[in-house]
C-alpha cells in the first residue's frame, strides 16, 4: 500500500513538474509575442480587410439616398472583425506555435535579444525591411515572368504538336537559330 502511495505521489509530482513547465515555457513565449509586436498582427490584417471592403464599397456607386445602409453594413462588417479578429481569439494559437518551435531555453534567449538594442531595433525595423524586400522580389520577377511564360507557352504548342501526330511519327525539329 505503501509502495502505490508513493508510487502515485512521484506520478503526480512528474506531471505537477511538467505542467509548471508548460505553463513558465508559454508565458515566455506571450512574452516574447508582446515584446516582438506579433500581437498586433491581426490589428494590422483588420486594417487590410477594412481597405478592402472600402475598396469594395467604394466601386458600388452607392446613392446618397443609400449611405444609411451602407453605414448599417459597415457596423455589422466592423462588429464581425472585432469578434472575430480579436487577439485573444488567437492568442492560444499563436503560443502552442510558439511553444512548438521553440523550446523554453531558445525563448529566453529570444527574449535576452530582443530585450537588447539590436533586438529592439529589429522589432522596429523588421516591418519596413519585409516590405521592401517583396518589392525588391516583385520587381525581379517582373523580369523573370514573361521569360517563364515564353517557355510554358513553347511546351504547350510542342505538347500539342506531338499530341496532334500520327502514332509512330515523329515531331519535326525546330530550326536552331544562330
Amino acid at each position: 500500500m505503501l509502495k502505490k502511495f508513493a508510487l502515485l505521489l512521484c506520478l503526480v509530482l512528474t506531471c505537477s513538474t511538467a505542467y509548471s513547465g508548460e505553463k513558465e515555457h508559454r508565458a515566455l513565449a506571450e512574452e516574447l509575442i508582446m515584446i516582438t509586436d506579433g500581437h498586433t498582427v491581426m490589428e494590422k490584417m483588420k486594417a487590410q480587410v477594412t481597405m478592402i471592403f472600402q475598396q469594395i464599397t467604394s466601386q458600388m456607386n452607392i446613392q446618397e439616398a443609400d449611405k444609411p445602409k451602407l453605414e448599417q453594413y459597415s457596423a455589422r462588417f466592423d462588429a464581425i472583425l472585432k469578434e472575430d479578429m480579436a487577439w485573444e481569439k488567437v492568442k492560444n494559437q499563436y503560443l502552442d506555435l510558439y511553444t512548438s518551435v521553440f523550446t523554453e531555453e531558445e525563448t529566453k534567449t529570444l527574449l535576452d535579444f530582443y530585450k537588447s538594442d539590436l533586438g529592439k531595433k529589429v522589432t522596429e525595423k523588421m516591418p519596413d525591411l519585409m516590405q521592401q524586400s517583396l518589392n525588391v522580389a516583385r520587381t525581379y520577377m517582373q523580369g523573370v515572368v514573361p521569360k517563364l511564360e515564353e517557355l510554358t507557352e513553347e511546351m504547350r504548342l510542342d505538347f500539342e504538336g506531338a499530341n496532334s501526330q500520327e502514332p509512330g511519327a515523329q515531331a519535326p525539329q525546330e530550326e536552331k537559330k544562330q
